[in-house]
């Protein structure tokens, strides 16, 4: 079962991967040109991209606070299967890592926090069902690494990551020193929802192909 989890993984990632190097030339025409704020910029691009590329799609609505929500139907060499993909977008001047929320993740983050073990359960489930359809859940990030100039803003990578679900637990993230996860930029003193970033060094560390920067 984990052996299919991870293939519709991969073939989801090199979907999301091959709709944005393909409007590549054109994101770093618009980052340049543009005057809305970057991160308003990034998810312009990710949904045009994914647009323009086209996917299988299910009519089916999906819920959450992520960019990009679509259910989708990928196909395998055996086998077609229902996906809700779920794909966020960053657009920052550091590239190592992403931040997101914890309704982004299927995965449970364990982290030391000010010398302290957080336990945290992600808020996506591993698998949705709705209107009789199991789909499998899949989250991508597509992180544009820019840096300001006189004029418009300069496109200098682009990376993206597919968080491993969490039926992937115990490979990715076994205890609070063995993680993908760096601390996130909420501040508990104000009340903010827990965030946590995903560190791209440390995913490709335990399996290269889930990051691919361009």
């Amino acid at each position: 079962m984990s052996l299919q989890i991870e293939e519709v993984e991969r073939s989801c990632l090199r979907l999301v991967v091959r709709a944005i190097r393909d409007y590549h030339k054109e994101a770093v025409k618009i980052f340049r040109e543009e005057t809305d704020l970057p991160a308003d910029v990034a998810e312009d691009i990710t949904r045009e991209a994914l647009d323009f590329l086209g996917l299988s799609r299910v009519h089916i609505r999906l819920y959450g606070k992520i960019d990009y929500k679509r259910a989708a139907l990928v196909f395998l060499p055996d086998r077609e299967t229902e996906v809700a993909l779920m794909i966020d977008s960053k657009a920052e001047k550091d590239g190592n890592t992403a931040t997101i929320q914890m309704s982004q993740t299927s995965m449970e983050v364990r982290q030391l926090r000010a010398g302290r073990v957080v336990t945290v359960k992600g808020g996506l489930p591993t698998f949705i069902e709705r209107s009789g359809v199991k789909m499998q859940t899949v989250t991508i990030i597509v992180k544009y690494v820019y840096k300001d100039e006189p004029k418009g803003s300069l496109l200098k990578q682009v990376k993206i990551a597919c968080i491993p679900s969490g039926v992937f637990q115990d490979q990715y993230n076994p205890d609070a020193k063995d993680t993908i996860w760096r601390v996130g930029r909420n501040a508990p003193t104000l009340d903010e929802d827990f965030r946590v970033r995903l560190s791209f060094a440390d995913l490709a560390l335990k399996a290269p192909w889930r990051v691919v920067a361009f």
